[in-house]
């Protein structure tokens, strides 16, 4: 017999604790003596909104009015929500044919893209008519597996990883629509970058021991020297580039380190040592201090890329994932494995000066185009979170979007009449929710199963798991540390009954959906 499990359950805690429903919050902002001027946007600050991450939107507008919508990528309801920034309201709900990972808008906001990891395709929402379509990757006989986009600086074109591939996809970003493919650029591609003249796009492998640099133009690729190590069970990670195009940094993972580029020359530096498994990495705004997000240790590293040195390596807390320059001037950074997000200051040698409290394993934030108002998905939960800065005490609303949302992206520009029609809600997008926030499970055939299960609900990797093809105790005990280091609560014991359960296979037979996904494919059954 089956049973019904609420993810929103181990977290209803602490967001009950925090969180205020949007009557709450009305009366809470009547308070004038709440109210706090905002200081002006930092002038290092950049939204980044063609990069693949951190990502935020083209519009910097300081007049902006506050409305808008809001989307989230969720993984585990393999879905795509969009919201109204205002209310909180369900505009609409896209159930996809892969995971959606992470969500882009193009340059005018006209054209919405998730990529979906462990699927063949892009998906397309035209913003304007919030119709969809799939873009495919012909010519593959495994899944394409789409994880990462990034934009030219032009907006013209998007690139994706296709990281079951070794491929890179280029869509035309104004109509939605495949132009080519670029083959043998290495196993499992993960972050790209475009140079700002949009010649040259550089790709991050995760099971090579190089880095991939492509002309765009002509198609040419070149392998660039990363790491002696064998790269080959998927440990390499994280890349960006400055703004103005001068350096690329490269996560070696198991390597401890951070490589250096010079991207006009195609030159490595330096390999920075001493940093503890560094994942992601970001280049803070349009400076050339670069950020590392360490999940295994939960810290950050900081180096200066001019000077080819490490600063300093911070502890700022579990899982921690993305840091990011803020329009006030901080860095924060996104934590996988923590119920906060922390805030630190840079002209204060990087002391961390806030924890933001109330959140459940935030994943990725977000900025208004004045800076009045920061979002983060709540990748252990089913909801976004938003905060108004420009109270003094936390002045938040949380979003229902769906299970386990990662990227997110903010349109600001919707005609008033499309705001309108949607404000007050939609009872069937927002039962569909509902539906897609609710995971139907099997009852547990044993003690290992039953580890598994509970374990994954917290640590919020259950569609990767289900999709991962690690054979062997070795190969699924880093997979397992790597749900330990996000936040899954664990004791030692369960720890070996999970990666004892994944190795033998038996999850290969769990049939896991959303209560959304089994109604949609009984359905399709009736239709045959």
């Amino acid at each position: 017999m089956n049973k019904i499990l609420k993810l929103s359950a181990f977290a209803l805690l602490s967001v009950s604790l925090t969180a205020c429903s949007e009557a709450a919050v009305k009366n809470v902002s009547l308070d004038d003596v709440n109210n706090k001027d905002l200081p002006p946007i930092h002038e290092d600050y950049s939204s980044n909104w063609w990069k693949d991450q951190p990502n935020g939107n083209a519009d910097t507008n300081m007049d902006w009015n506050g409305e808008g919508w809001i989307l989230s990528a969720n993984e585990v309801s393999n879905g795509v929500a969009i919201a109204d920034i205002k209310t909180g309201n369900v505009v609409k709900y896209f159930q996809s044919s892969g995971t959606p990972h992470h969500v882009h808008l193009n340059k005018e906001q006209t054209w919405a893209f998730a990529t979906q990891r462990y699927g063949t395709s892009v998906l397309a929402i035209n913003m304007e008519t919030l119709e969809s379509h799939d873009i495919n990757f012909p010519g593959f006989e495994d899944a394409p597996a789409p994880q990462h986009l990034t934009f030219s600086h032009d907006g013209k074109y998007a690139f994706t990883s296709l990281n079951g591939v070794g491929a890179v996809g280029m869509i035309d970003a104004t109509t939605a629509k495949l132009v080519k493919v670029f083959k043998d650029v290495g196993k499992k591609p993960r972050d790209l970058n475009v140079t700002p003249d949009g010649k040259k796009l550089f790709v991050s492998l995760q099971a090579e021991s190089f880095i991939t640099v492509i002309d765009i133009e002509t198609g040419e690729t070149r392998y660039l020297e990363r790491t002696e190590t064998d790269y080959g069970k998927g440990t390499g990670s994280g890349l960006d580039m400055s703004n103005d195009g001068k350096y690329v940094a490269v996560s070696n993972t198991a390597d401890n380190e951070v490589a250096i580029y010079d991207a006009e020359t195609e030159k490595l530096l330096k390999k920075i040592g001493d940093i503890p498994k560094p994942v992601n990495v970001s280049f803070m705004g349009n400076t050339y201090d670069l950020v590392t997000g360490n999940r295994n240790d939960g810290s950050i590293s900081i180096i200066d890329t001019e000077k080819l040195k490490l600063v300093k390596t911070i502890k700022t807390g579990a899982g921690t994932n993305i840091p990011y320059l803020g329009p006030d001037g901080y860095w924060y950074t996104s934590q996988n494995g923590a119920g906060f997000l922390t805030v630190l200051d840079p002209e204060d040698n990087y002391k961390i000066v806030r924890k933001i409290w109330g959140v459940q394993n935030i994943h990725w934030l977000a900025w208004s185009p004045d800076g009045s108002m920061m979002f983060g998905s709540n990748w252990g939960d089913k909801t976004l979170t938003k905060i108004d800065l420009t109270k003094k005490k936390d002045f938040r609303q949380t979003i229902p979007v769906g299970l386990n949302p990662n990227g997110i992206a903010i349109k600001t520009n919707v005609p008033k009449d499309q705001l309108l029609a949607h404000q007050k809600g939609n009872e069937e997008e927002a039962n569909k929710i509902k539906k897609a926030s609710t995971l139907v499970f099997p009852e547990a055939r044993n003690v290992n199963e039953e580890a598994f299960l509970g374990t994954c609900l917290t640590c919020h990797d259950i569609g990767r798991i289900m999709r991962n093809n690690s054979k062997g105790a070795e190969a699924w005990t880093s997979v397992v540390d790597r749900m330990k280091g996000n936040g899954a609560k664990m004791t030692d014991e369960q720890r070996q009954q999970i990666i004892d359960y994944l190795a033998s296979d038996e999850h290969k037979s769990l049939s896991i959906q959303t209560e959304l996904e089994l109604e949609l494919s009984k359905q399709n059954m009736d239709k045959e």
